[in-house]
């Protein structure tokens, strides 16, 4: 696996730099892609209060992610193109865009949970699907951010919108596989892929993309919550350490939203900002509602999983897992 990554980094490497050379703003989107995913992956580490991830073992998954995207992503969109021609129907989104996409994100996270020894407690499963997914974010990010870019928000928009879709959806499915190796039941990898490909379709049908966002950033939230709090490695004296990723992630959303004006500010000028104003300042909701809804949930208590509310209100499946979550 080390030496295809090598490869695979080798390869990439040699078709960014020529891109740079064929491609107008191709250097400048490519740089201003990768600040979100190497921000959020510090992010991940300073939620990961009890048996801290490395960052080398992070962006190694990250890079892992970012290299099956760049093999897979093109015989998919070729074999996509022959047989779709419109995204915009539900079903076939799911089955031409979404399933293919959380199988393709999914397989670095597999590979490692398989081959590599750092998954060892539950809030990884989420760090690492997160890490992976964002592989695949920048990856996809770049084209849009080129094709786009005198549009305005570009940055912003990729980094706020689908970049956490991706990892929103990335965890639901990594959720399944936690739950399949602590059950031994099979139905849960589905589960987990039916699930988080038809939450990824749906965000990418509906017209209010930024409601569903938002409306799954909670499950995120709390699954963030809840995986620390049924930690093996829980130690109460650090729960306090969680308060710096809240600050991290105000940070994080202030230099997006800096770098992103700046963008537009250096590819277009003034003229993308008279152009449509108002979009800047609808802008800063999303990312006020991403830093209310994380940070609310950063609050940690022993051996709580809270994911699904209220036990008396479950339902059958959720019962089930609220019972294997608690053996």
């Amino acid at each position: 696996m080390n030496r295809f990554l090598q490869f695979g980094i080798v390869i990439i490497i040699l078709f960014f730099t020529s891109q740079v050379f064929f491609v107008e703003s191709y250097a400048p989107s490519l740089i201003i892609a990768s600040v979100f995913p190497l921000l959020f992956l510090v992010f991940l580490i300073k939620i990961d209060v009890f048996e801290t991830e490395t960052f080398k073992d992070i962006i190694y998954v990250f890079l892992l992610g970012l290299v099956f995207s760049f093999f897979l992503c093109i015989p998919y969109v070729l074999i996509r193109e022959y047989f779709f021609d419109n995204y915009g129907n539900l079903f076939v989104c799911f089955i031409a865009v979404a399933i293919p996409e959380e199988i393709i994100k999914i397989i670095p996270f597999l590979l490692v949970l398989r081959y590599r020894k750092f998954i060892n407690e539950p809030i990884d499963f989420l760090i690492y699907s997160s890490s992976s997914a964002l592989g695949f974010a920048f990856y996809e990010n770049i084209n849009y951010i080129i094709q786009y870019s005198e549009s305005g928000n570009i940055v912003a928009i990729r980094s706020f919108l689908p970049s956490v879709m991706h990892m929103i959806v990335s965890s639901v499915f990594a959720f399944g596989i936690f739950l399949y190796l602590k059950s031994k039941k099979i139905k849960f990898l589905f589960i987990g892929l039916i699930l988080s490909s038809l939450i990824h379709a749906f965000y990418n049908t509906l017209f209010i993309a930024p409601i569903v966002l938002l409306f799954i950033l909670v499950y995120y939230s709390k699954m963030i919550q809840s995986l620390l709090n049924i930690s093996p490695y829980y130690d109460k004296s650090k729960e306090k350490n969680i308060n710096q990723a809240k600050n991290f992630l105000f940070l994080l959303i202030l230099v997006i939203l800096v770098l992103s004006f700046s963008f537009d500010l250096f590819i277009s000028g003034f003229s993308s900002i008279l152009r449509d104003p108002k979009s800047y300042v609808y802008l800063l909701i999303v990312p006020y509602f991403i830093y209310n809804i994380i940070s609310s949930k950063l609050n940690l208590n022993r051996g709580e999983f809270t994911v699904f509310g209220n036990a008396k209100y479950l339902s059958k499946i959720k019962k089930e897992i609220q019972e294997i979550i608690d053996h």
